[in-house]
């Protein structure tokens, strides 16, 4: 029989091993990797409104580094996904597409916003069943003149916007292109709200895809459905597109008008960008040229100028510094150093390489430079303290 005493200690001893549990659980959590999500208003003077809007940076987002912006109508419905899902093709395992910001445009009367005529299904205006006058004009407007110049001013932005829009917003982001090209170089169109009677948007997009001097790419997806005459887009396309102006169209028979975002988003991105992968964990040595020529081709192909990033740069100098190539290796953190100045690791990874050279001066100097712009860098100061007691 066990004693008073004895049940004492085993109460004791129970209590305190789910204490512990319970604190290594709740140590765990704390671990979880906090979102960079942030939202703001903007007071619109052209829709005479406040307006919300979500943005999601991307993991490691740096003010030294710029980054292309993914715009999303309908954005309360789409924000969380989209953003797990460019963290994820972005992420270094995948490489599929570069690190970007995801901005939502949150709805208040989608009705208004998206829609670029009244319903004319028998041929007559019925402004009882959709509540618009010239909203999406207005809207075009406020998404050029306010939401873009207050997202560029805010944010590290690259010149590359992608358009994102779904059934009825799909429709607003081909009226977005037809009437302001150059606005959105992307756009994926998933699902659009397209039918015999969108004359007008229909002949505005020939008349576009006609335009001299005519660039960039688009991306057109239909779920399993019968509602969407998506085919009077692709038909356009397959007709009058220009070599300059890339674009796809993907059908999913699994999926139903609804359900067909994820998949249209995941494939346009990888569209768009079916040119940026490259392996991470190859074994191919490349040199500071090879290099600059592969960013040369993405410039070229996007339309401004592209630095190689800073994550592929590293990288390769790595493995080439691994291969025994110290001065090619010098070359490339070297590079990176002039591209990203802003950046503590591309000085402490030169550091690094100035180490294993055996220039302690060097080394000494760039582990210091890193230090200032990261005081927190505890391995570069533990063996900065080494090479300065080592003098």
């Amino acid at each position: 029989m066990i004693s008073a005493t004895d049940l004492l200690i085993w109460r004791k001893t129970y209590i305190l091993f789910f204490s512990l549990c319970f604190l290594s659980a709740f140590s765990q959590l704390e671990k979880i990797p906090a979102t960079q999500d942030t939202a703001f208003l903007i007071e619109s003077t052209i829709l005479n409104q406040p307006r919300s809007i979500w943005v999601h940076l991307p993991e490691g987002y740096s003010s030294s580094q710029t980054y292309p912006v993914l715009y999303l109508l309908d954005g309360d419905a789409h924000f969380k996904y989209v953003s797990q899902m460019t963290d994820y093709l972005s992420d270094y395992d995948r490489n599929r597409i570069p690190k970007m910001i995801v901005v939502a445009i949150v709805n208040i009367n989608r009705g208004k916003d998206l829609n670029i005529r009244h319903n004319i299904a028998d041929g007559k205006e019925d402004s009882s069943s959709i509540s618009v006058v010239d909203g999406a004009g207005r809207f075009l407007k406020f998404l050029d003149k306010e939401v873009i110049p207050e997202i560029n001013s805010r944010f590290k932005t690259q010149p590359y916007r992608i358009l994102m829009g779904h059934s009825l917003a799909g429709e607003f982001a081909l009226y977005a292109k037809n009437t302001l090209p150059d606005l959105f170089q992307a756009t994926i169109l998933i699902s659009p709200a397209i039918h015999d009677e969108n004359i007008v948007v229909m002949t505005d997009f020939n008349k576009m895809l006609q335009k001299k001097n005519l660039k960039g790419k688009m991306f057109v997806t239909l779920g399993d459905e019968d509602t969407q005459k998506v085919n009077l887009i692709t038909e356009q396309l397959k007709l009058f597109s220009p070599a300059t102006f890339e674009w796809d169209f993907k059908y999913y028979k699994e999926e139903n008008h609804f359900s067909v975002t994820y998949k249209s988003i995941f494939d346009g991105l990888k569209f768009i960008y079916k040119n940026w992968f490259f392996d991470n964990y190859s074994t191919v040595l490349m040199t500071p040229k090879e290099i600059q020529q592969r960013f040369d081709r993405l410039s070229k192909e996007f339309g401004y100028t592209l630095l190689p990033t800073e994550d592929f740069v590293n990288n390769r100098a790595y493995k080439q510094l691994r291969a025994g190539n110290i001065n090619i290796a010098l070359d490339l953190f070297q590079q990176n150093v002039k591209n990203h100045p802003d950046s503590w690791n591309a000085y402490d990874s030169l550091g690094e390489a100035y180490m294993k050279k055996g220039d302690k001066k060097s080394a000494i100097e760039n582990y210091k430079k890193s230090l200032q712009l990261n005081p927190d860098n505890a391995d570069g100061k533990i063996i900065l303290e080494k090479l300065l007691s080592e003098k």
